[in-house]
């Protein structure tokens, strides 16, 4: 389940912040730059022991969104 709430967690940040920053580009590099960050802090989190892929820990959802909104906010900086 930890997975694909990851996944999920991505795909929202990347549609809200799609949606509110207005970053020139498409919706679907957006929403992928937002997963690749999602499970990027997903897997920080079981690496640190936050929170497995078996159970939806708090502090592993909310690393993943700080990965998801990093990643974005990194490329929008970066204007790749």
């Amino acid at each position: 389940m930890g997975l694909l709430s990851w996944i999920v967690i991505g795909l929202l940040t990347g549609f809200l912040t799609r949606r509110f920053s207005g970053r020139p580009g498409g919706l679907i590099p957006t929403l992928v730059l937002a997963v690749v960050g999602a499970l990027i802090g997903g897997y920080i989190s079981v690496f640190f022991s936050y929170g497995t892929l078996a159970e939806m820990e708090p502090r592993a959802m909310l690393i993943a969104l700080a990965g998801a909104l990093i990643m974005v906010l990194l490329i929008k900086k970066l204007r790749i």
